[in-house]
């Protein structure tokens, strides 16, 4: 077990100097900022590959030693956005052989799972899904597999910039929408504003989460077509907390499950003290730039999103869990399985709300 600090997305080893996190803190509070130390990065992924084995790669906070040993410089500007954390860090040959040891105790019973034995040797697929503590997010344990908001979202995307979007019209577009995410929606209607085209769709009555999904898209095909296309609701729709309250409340709880389901996302109540809500929302800048995450609705110490895929982003929070722990954050995710509760730290049980 090593002393390390997680820093603006990246974890470090404390300089050999320091004897633990209180030691080193004390001397950077001491020290005119910006303040530079040299330190070893820890990476999940030193992009080593030896054909079709994949090397260097492991999961937080579980590192590789052999590749980058070497300590960099590193700047700090703010105390406090450096976060104390453990780690442990040991050689290819010994993680390889702990996540063995760990996949044939903890993997049974996931549909994905391939028994290792001497004659099968791969442990591809899990060096990037499975920590040496026994924590997988994307366990499967029922067919079919759960489909992700986000290879729609991409897919679309594909066939977004291929063909000439300009020239198809309103329905076909509505259409497409329906073919890729599984959204219906009542009628659409093409127009061209100020030389942008805007599809404007009506929502269907009762559908729960239709216009979350519609605007998510939007973001999505806005910044594809560097802002020429726009898609936009018929009429108004402001996502408030009596709203997504509603999605869960008992009678509606089926619905929102079966929908879950078909369009492949979640919702996330993330909730922190409610004073480091740019902190937190920064660390997550990420994952809404690339779309894994939609906010939805932003206050002071809760904060809600649509998750294009689940399994992904409980991974990232989990990366991120020294500055989340360092908050009292904790996210529920409400998925079309069960309403589960996750708390974002490096054992992230999993219990029934």
């Amino acid at each position: 077990m090593h002393n390390a600090i997680y820093y603006e997305g990246t974890y470090y080893l404390l300089p050999k100097e320091f004897d633990n996190y209180e030691m080193f803190i004390q001397n950077l509070q001491d020290k005119a900022l910006p303040a530079q130390y040299c330190m070893i990065e820890l990476r999940e992924d030193h992009k080593a590959r030896n054909f079709s084995v994949i090397k260097g790669r492991s999961m937080a906070p579980y590192f590789l030693s052999g590749y980058h040993d070497n300590p960099v410089v590193v700047t700090i500007e703010n105390c406090e956005n450096v976060y104390p954390v453990h780690v442990e860090v040991m050689d290819q040959v010994e993680y390889n052989a702990q996540l063995r040891e760990v996949i044939n105790r903890v993997c049974p019973g996931c549909l994905r799972f391939k028994p290792l034995s001497n004659r099968v040797q791969s442990l591809n697929g899990h060096f990037e899904e499975m920590t040496l503590d026994g924590v997988c997010v994307f366990r499967q344990e029922s067919k079919p597999a759960p489909r992700s908001f986000h290879n729609h979202l991409f897919s679309f995307g594909g066939f977004f910039v291929r063909f000439d979007y300009a020239s198809i019209n309103a329905q076909e577009m509505s259409n497409n929408i329906k073919q890729w995410f599984y959204v219906r929606y009542a009628n659409a209607l093409l127009e061209e504003i100020d030389g942008h085209k805007v599809l404007t769709l009506h929502c269907k009555q009762n559908e729960l989460l239709a216009p979350i999904l519609a605007k998510a898209i939007s973001q999505y095909i806005e910044k594809i077509s560097a802002g020429t296309y726009h898609i936009r609701l018929a009429a108004d729709y402001i996502c408030t907390e009596n709203i997504l309250t509603e999605l869960l409340m008992d009678q509606n709880s089926e619905t929102f499950r079966k929908d879950c389901k078909k369009y492949g996302v979640s919702l996330a109540v993330l909730e922190y003290d409610d004073h480091a809500s740019d902190k937190v929302r920064h660390s997550l800048k990420e994952l809404v730039d690339h779309f894994w995450l939609f906010p939805l609705l932003q206050t002071n110490g809760k904060d809600y999103y649509l998750v294009a895929d689940t399994a992904y982003v409980l991974k990232e929070l989990r990366y991120r869990s020294p500055l989340l722990q360092a908050h009292h954050a904790n996210v529920s995710i409400f998925d079309q399985y069960k309403n589960s509760h996750y708390q974002i730290s490096f054992d992230m049980k999993q219990t029934l709300l």
